[in-house]
C-alpha cells in the first residue's frame, strides 16, 4: 500500500494532550505563529543529585494540571499537517476524540486520496482509498489503544505509575530527566522530562515481542497555551522506519462528537463471514 508511511500518524495527535492544563474555556482554536511558550532548555545540571521519579512526576502534574484534564475535557477537534522525514510528503490530518478512549482520523492527501483511522475503544483499523478495512493487532494495536486513551495522560504517562531515574539525557535542545516505567510485564515507557520546565520533551513505548522489541519514540516541542493547556505543537513520530512531523494548525475542545463516527464500516469481507 503506497501510503503505508502515513498509517501510524495519528497516534501522535492525542498524546500531543497528555501534557495538558485545563481552564474555564470549553473551546479554542489556535493558528501557527502565535507565539510559543516552548518547553525551555537547559544544562545538564553538574554535581547535583537527581530528583525521584516521584518530583518529577509531581512537578509535571503541578506543571500541567494533568490529573484535572480528564474532568475538563470529554471531546476534541485537533486539525494538522503532515510533513515526511525527507519534505517529499505533505498531508492534511483531522482527528476527533471522545473519553474516555475513541479515536477516528481522516488523512488528506494532495492528490485528492483520503485514508481514516479510527479506534473504538476496542479495536482499531484503517480504511483505505478502495473502501478496504485492514484492523491493527499486536503492538501496532497496542499502541494506538493507548493513543487513543482520552484526558489525563493514560496512554502516555500514568501519574501513579512508580519510575525509576537514570539520568539526565540531551534531547534536541532539551536537558531532560529520563525516567523508565515498566507497568506491564511485556510493555515499558520511557519519559524524558524537561530539567527546566517539566514538560515532557519525548517519550519511548517499547513492547517486547517475539521477535525483538517494537520501539514507538515521540518527540515533543513547540509548547502553547490554549484554553489554559499547554499544548505541543510540533512533534516527531519514529515507528518501523517511519518518521515524520506533525504541526498542530487548529484545536477546538468539547465539539459534538457523534459516536456514529468510531463504528467500523461494513464491508464485502464482513459480509461473507
Amino acid at each position: 500500500m503506497r501510503c503505508r508511511p502515513f498509517l501510524a500518524v495519528i497516534a501522535l495527535m492525542s498524546f500531543a494532550f497528555f501534557s495538558a492544563r485545563p481552564a474555564g474555556a470549553q473551546s479554542a482554536s489556535a493558528l501557527d505563529g502565535r507565539p510559543s511558550s516552548g518547553t525551555g532548555t537547559a544544562a545538564a545540571p553538574v554535581d547535583s543529585p537527581l530528583p525521584s521519579a516521584e518530583e518529577i512526576v509531581a512537578r509535571y502534574e503541578a506543571a500541567t494540571g494533568a490529573r484535572e484534564v480528564k474532568e475538563a475535557f470529554t471531546t476534541r477537534f485537533v486539525k494538522g499537517l503532515y510533513q515526511s522525514e525527507d519534505s517529499s510528503g505533505f498531508a492534511g490530518i483531522e482527528q476527533f476524540s471522545k473519553s474516555p478512549n475513541k479515536r477516528y482520523s481522516k488523512i488528506s492527501f494532495t492528490n485528492g486520496i483520503t485514508v481514516r483511522e479510527v479506534c473504538d475503544g476496542k479495536s482499531a483499523w484503517i480504511e483505505d482509498p478502495i473502501g478496504g478495512v485492514h484492523g491493527y493487532t499486536g503492538a501496532a494495536l497496542e499502541s494506538r489503544l493507548r493513543a487513543a486513551s482520552f484526558g489525563n495522560g493514560e496512554g502516555l504517562l500514568n501519574l501513579n505509575m512508580a519510575g525509576r531515574v537514570t539520568g539526565v539525557t540531551q534531547v534536541g535542545a532539551h536537558a531532560t530527566y529520563e525516567v523508565h516505567f515498566s507497568p506491564e510485564k511485556k510493555y515499558s515507557l520511557i519519559v524524558y522530562f524537561d530539567t527546566t520546565s517539566g514538560l515532557i520533551a519525548r517519550a519511548d513505548d517499547v513492547f517486547q515481542r517475539d521477535n525483538g522489541p517494537y520501539t514507538v519514540q515521540t518527540f515533543f516541542d513547540d509548547y502553547r497555551p490554549i484554553d489554559g493547556l499547554n499544548v505541543p505543537f510540533k512533534f516527531r513520530h519514529v515507528e518501523k522506519g517511519s518518521i515524520y512531523t506533525i504541526r498542530v494548525t487548529q484545536i477546538k475542545n468539547n465539539p459534538a462528537v457523534d459516536d456514529s463516527l468510531f463504528v467500523k464500516p461494513y464491508t464485502r469481507a464482513a459480509a461473507q463471514q
